[in-house]
């Protein structure tokens, strides 16, 4: 297969000279087609003589990319690609503090709609010991008590399970984040009413009910199960977008 080498320029723009650098470095390896474990062919010197740039503007660039894990430097070795860190670098940016309200509920709400989405890979994989690992990552009494409100950590570990049957490494990762993030900005107590509607209602779905439903194997009625139990979220949500 004849090999293809991208053009290592810089496309002027309206960023700075840094930015240029990272972009230009960056398209060099995409029209290359570089991947994980391969050589990036030129170091500081040859980059800056390449790309008329200073050493320090080349460096500066290699070390954002190297914070994003897409390079890493090995001594006396030279720079080799690497696959980026994705958790990582998804904890960096989404961050209640560093996003607009609309952008939060955005993600609280995507995890609504991940968890009804899997339901069909969610089946198609599930094996006894899934069933057995459920009932195993939280104390029975905990998860049957409809009352108790698990930890960040708890709510993480439970849902983690689940997850994991569906076999999508990015799933877990996106979902832990979003979990972990939800109330560490805005005030929790707002969300405490809705739980209470179900509560009084007797539609609020435990841990226990998530169990058993997928227990039973029957997809319909798990979905009936995440739906309640995920319903204070979807409900938070809704009235929250209304007084943005």
């Amino acid at each position: 297969m004849e090999n293809i080498t991208g053009k290592l320029e810089i496309k002027k723009g309206t960023t700075t000279l840094v930015d240029l650098t990272e972009e230009a470095i960056l398209n060099y390896i995409k029209e290359s087609h570089l991947k994980p474990g391969d050589e990036f062919m030129f170091d500081e010197s040859q980059l800056s003589e390449q790309l008329n740039v200073s050493r320090n503007v080349v460096r500066e660039a290699l070390s954002r990319l190297h914070s994003f894990g897409i390079i890493n430097s090995r001594k006396r070795k030279g720079i080799f690609l690497q696959e980026p860190d994705m958790k990582k670098n998804f904890s960096r940016i989404i961050d209640p503090k560093l996003l607009s309200k609309e952008r939060y509920l955005d993600l609280l709400d995507l995890r609504y709609i991940l968890e009804i989405g899997i339901i069909p890979s969610l089946f198609e994989n599930l094996q006894e010991q899934d069933i057995r690992d459920l009932y195993e990552v939280l104390p029975l009494h905990m998860i049957e008590n409809k009352d108790v409100r698990l930890s960040t950590e708890d709510e993480i570990k439970f849902h983690t399970v689940i997850y994991k049957i569906v076999n999508n490494q990015t799933l877990i990762d996106i979902m832990q984040i979003i979990i972990s993030m939800r109330f560490r900005l805005y005030d929790s107590s707002e969300f405490a009413i809705f739980n209470q509607k179900m509560n009084s209602n007797n539609l609020k779905a435990t841990h226990f009910d998530i169990i058993k439903a997928i227990e039973s194997r029957d997809s319909d009625r798990y979905e009936n199960v995440i739906k309640r139990h995920l319903l204070p979220y979807h409900m938070y949500i809704k009235e929250r977008r209304q007084v943005l």
